[in-house]
């Protein structure tokens, strides 16, 4: 039954990208993905879990090196087996994300077509421009400022009473 489900679920994911347009479906099945990664990551801690044990139990044995190597080869089928599983869904990962990529570049490219959005960000240039130069202007004078008021102060010296 589960390999079953695994075969549909690897050739519904290698068709499907063909027939998808970005959407919310698309974000619910990116979830799914990393629930189901989630679910995957556990079972391999489980098999590294079981590998450690094992091998723990090994050294307790006196042919330890037969047993490690068998403790070794059941941790690899156990990792085959996941590896199965992600290596499908973390392709239909890559092309949900490049989907959701693509639909959101058409859509910043249609925001920076639109007519009204151009003028606006012509006028925001343009003020921001004018800011630059007015700053420039205010810079310029507070070093006038500064230099006028050293003058200044020396004159003041040289005026005094005494």
């Amino acid at each position: 039954m589960n390999l079953i489900r695994y075969f549909t679920l690897t050739i519904g994911l290698a068709l499907l990208p063909n027939f998808i347009l970005a959407g919310p479906t698309e974000q619910a099945e990116l979830s799914d993905i990393s629930n189901r990664q989630e679910q995957l990551n556990l079972k391999r801690d489980w098999a590294k879990y079981r590998l450690e044990k094992s091998q723990y139990d090994c050294h307790s044995q006196f042919f330890t090196t037969s047993c490690l190597d068998k403790a070794r080869l059941l941790h690899r089928q156990e990792i085959k087996e996941i590896r199965t599983q992600e290596v499908p869904m973390n392709e239909r990962e890559r092309i949900l994300k490049s989907i959701i990529k693509d639909e959101r570049d058409a859509e910043r490219a249609a925001s920076q077509a639109d007519q009204a959005k151009a003028e606006q960000r012509a006028i925001n240039v343009k003020d921001f421009e004018q800011k630059k130069i007015d700053q420039q202007q205010r810079q310029q004078d507070l070093e006038k400022r500064r230099a006028d008021s050293e003058i200044r102060a020396k004159e003041n010296k040289k005026s005094g009473p005494f």
